[in-house]
């Protein structure tokens, strides 16, 4: 799998999670702790995507591998 491919993914999952939040947010009595968990998850892939970003700007970082 490629970088470009896995960042993808990744940014796929956290729109999911951000729709998730949204829903929650929305309900009467939403869930706190579960909006908490979804954020700190979003978070952690947020953080993940920031990783590969680095990586990709590298100049060492070969585009074929």
């Amino acid at each position: 799998m490629s970088i470009q491919t896995h960042l993808d993914s990744l940014a796929a999952k956290r729109l999911q999670i951000k729709e998730k939040i949204a829903e929650e947010s929305a309900r009467p009595l939403p869930d706190f702790a579960a909006i908490t968990e979804l954020k700190k998850q979003n978070l952690t892939l947020k953080q993940e995507m920031q990783h590969y970003l680095i990586m990709m700007e590298k100049p060492s970082y070969n585009a074929t591998s």
